[in-house]
C-alpha cells in the first residue's frame, strides 16, 4: 500500500506578517511574508509571489514563488516558479525551474536518492 502524501497546512504566514529570527516547525508551511532568519520543517515549504525570505530555508519539498536571498535544501524537490527570484544554492534530490524564474547560484543534486 502507498502511503499517501500529507498535503494539510499546519502553519500560514500572512502577507503582512515580518518574522525576524529562525522559524522551526511540523508539517507544511505557507509563506505571503517575510522573513528575515533561517526556517526548517519536515514539510513542504510554499513561498507565495509575496513572500520575502532573507536566509536558508530546509524542508522536505520547496515551491518558491517570492524572492530568496540565502541557500534552499530539500531532500525532495525544490520548484522555482515563473515569478521565483532565489539568490543562494539549490540542494536537492529534484530541481524544477520554470520558464521566467530567476536564479543565482549552483545546483546540487544528491544522486543517492534516486531510485535504479
Amino acid at each position: 500500500m502507498m502511503k499517501k502524501k500529507d498535503t494539510a497546512i499546519n502553519t500560514i504566514l500572512g502577507e503582512d506578517t515580518t518574522i525576524t529570527g529562525n522559524v522551526q516547525l511540523k508539517g507544511n508551511i505557507i509563506i505571503y511574508g517575510k522573513v528575515t532568519g533561517d526556517i526548517y520543517t519536515d514539510g513542504t515549504i510554499t513561498l507565495s509571489t509575496t513572500a520575502r525570505i532573507h536566509g536558508q530555508i530546509n524542508g522536505e519539498n520547496l515551491n518558491i514563488s517570492g524572492k530568496v536571498e540565502g541557500n534552499v535544501v530539500a531532500k525532495g524537490k525544490v520548484i522555482l516558479g515563473e515569478t521565483a527570484l532565489l539568490k543562494g544554492d539549490i540542494s536537492a534530490s529534484q530541481i524544477v525551474i520554470e520558464d521566467g524564474a530567476r536564479f543565482e547560484g549552483s545546483c546540487f543534486m544528491n544522486l543517492s536518492d534516486i531510485k535504479k
